[in-house]
């Protein structure tokens, strides 16, 4: 007869621990499905200049802009490099070129290959 008279209250510890961990469940799946904005929201409020990638999109922007500039294969371009005619980012030629895009190239230079 003991285990007759423990069933209620081993049933009513059940119970209370599958609603509890029910709703503890639910709160965490509301949390964070409900923090996470659309993907659309998210490009839409970046490219109007207010979202929280706005920056990074810029850079991105700006990167891909100097990345365009052509030096003749002969220099690079870097974003925080010296300034060009026009004030944009300019090319840093390699030796013995020079000019604006690398395209001249300097009379009587010698170039060590093995460095």
């Amino acid at each position: 007869m003991e285990p007759a008279s423990r069933t209620p209250g081993v049933l009513g510890h059940h119970v209370l621990l599958c609603s509890s961990l029910l709703l503890n469940a639910l709160l965490v799946a509301h949390h964070f499905l409900s923090a996470l904005p659309a993907p659309s929201e998210l490009l839409g409020a970046a490219s109007n200049g207010g979202g929280s990638l706005s920056w990074s999109l810029q850079a991105a922007r700006d990167a891909e802009s100097v990345a365009a500039t052509g030096c003749s294969g002969h220099g690079r371009v870097f974003l925080d490099g010296i300034v060009g005619e026009d004030g944009r980012p300019g090319c840093e030629c390699n030796t013995c070129f020079e000019g604006a895009d690398c395209s001249v190239r300097t009379a009587d230079c010698t170039v060590d290959a093995d460095r």
